[in-house]
């Protein structure tokens, strides 16, 4: 059931892909492929869901290491925005959207840190 799960994330890893890269060429289809990414998440969150309910894990490392990689993540992805938004000359809509981003990640950010006290 785990590579089950695996196989659902990669087929909603790739149908979001496919959406973003229709967003300027087929309206229409790349309307329909939201609704096809959306299913496939939930089926890939319903077989991990249910496999760990199984007894099954996905990740090997403890509690404690799996809330501090969610702050790791969080963290570095913000980083990485803020660091690309310094370093690249960027439009002023871009910059906007990911100084959005960032605020947003900053929040997550605070809300993760809290659940390694």
């Amino acid at each position: 059931m785990k590579d089950l799960h695996k196989k659902a994330l990669a087929a909603y890893l790739e149908m979001l892909e496919i959406h973003i890269d229709t967003k300027t060429t087929d309206t229409l289809f790349h309307e329909k492929t939201a609704d096809f990414y959306e299913h496939l998440f939930e089926i890939a969150h319903k077989i991990g869901e249910r496999y760990v309910d199984l007894d099954g894990t996905l990740r090997t490392d403890s509690l404690i290491d799996k809330k501090k990689r969610v702050y790791e993540i969080i963290s570095n992805l913000k980083k990485e925005i803020e660091l690309y938004e310094w370093e690249n000359q960027l439009t002023l809509g871009t910059e906007d959207l990911l100084g959005g981003i960032a605020d947003e990640l900053e929040d997550l950010e605070w809300t993760s840190k809290a659940f390694l006290r």
